[in-house]
């Protein structure tokens, strides 16, 4: 006889009142920044469930974190939303899916080709200045979301003299203004030439109390359109610079930074820019003269 199917709500957790899935993204731009990274350190940072994903390095093995920037919009019915925040991911795969994970080199992984969609990026910390996104990014996801304030510039088309990737993340001071910078980055990725990929949809994983005990979550964030990876390798990698802020922050952001990132070079970047749905164009005279 075959296996039964699973009750529905053994495997999809309530969704927090107010709230609906998918959300649609109205825009959004992306930027990760992937490192090496020790798999013991990364081991003792993720939940049972979760094993460390390592990936080979030429030919040795190590594991893989990254910092995603990300700046959005939502559209409501009555609203048009604006956030800025970032997921310091550390890369896993659940315990339950083994032996369907496969070995990849950092290169494959990045160009999408775990096509079985168990490696995904476990979130660390997600610093945001969208009050709603942290409450949707707690009670959705099980991300370890909270306030901070950015500041940031990055390529677009309406001003195509900005072509590096800026930004810097603070912690969020009283009655919501900047406080101490927890870290910034400067990329100036003019010259290296990107390579077009499909990495979509990304996995991502966190945890959520359900039936009684914490267990480990996935969800898939889906693209639509290609990414485009920069190697950062040899002297790419001096055209980034990370920045960590001088004093504690009360999440441990700067700590796991240290600990993870420290001063080891950037392996490869990743931009995503969904596409202008319309343009309007400049004026002309009904009557020249």
């Amino acid at each position: 006889m075959p296996q039964q199917q699973t009750p529905f709500a053994r495997i999809f957790p309530s969704l927090p009142q107010g709230f609906d899935e998918p959300f649609w993204y109205g825009s959004l731009q992306s930027f990760w920044l992937y490192y090496p990274t020790d798999p013991g350190l990364v081991a003792a940072r993720l939940p049972h469930g979760l094993e460390v994903a390592l990936f080979d390095f030429g030919g040795e093995q190590a594991a893989l974190a990254s910092l995603d920037f990300q700046a959005y919009t939502g559209h409501g019915p009555s609203y048009l939303e604006y956030v800025h925040e970032v997921e310091f991911n550390v890369y896993a795969y659940p315990t339950s899916r083994v032996p369907q994970v496969p070995a990849l080199t950092w290169q494959e992984y990045l160009a999408g080709q775990d096509q079985t969609k168990t490696i995904g990026g476990f979130r660390l910390h997600v610093p945001c200045d969208n009050s709603n996104a942290v409450k949707a990014g707690v009670g959705l996801y099980g991300e370890p979301k909270y306030l901070a304030q950015f500041t940031y510039t990055t390529p677009t088309l309406n001003d195509p003299t900005v072509v590096t990737w800026d930004y810097s993340v603070f912690q969020n001071a009283a009655n919501n203004t900047q406080g101490p910078l927890v870290y910034s980055v400067d990329a100036d990725l003019q010259g290296i030439a990107p390579l077009p990929q499909n990495p979509s949809p990304l996995v991502e994983y966190g945890t959520r109390e359900h039936g009684g005990r914490t267990h480990v979550v996935g969800n898939y964030w889906n693209f639509y359109g290609p990414f485009l990876t920069y190697p950062l390798e040899g002297e790419g990698a001096s055209r980034v610079s990370l920045g960590i802020g001088p004093s504690p922050d009360h999440e441990g952001l700067i700590e796991d930074l240290q600990a993870l990132i420290g001063s080891t070079s950037p392996i490869a970047a990743q931009s995503f820019t969904s596409a202008p749905v319309s343009s309007e164009c400049r004026p002309f005279l009904m009557e020249p003269v």
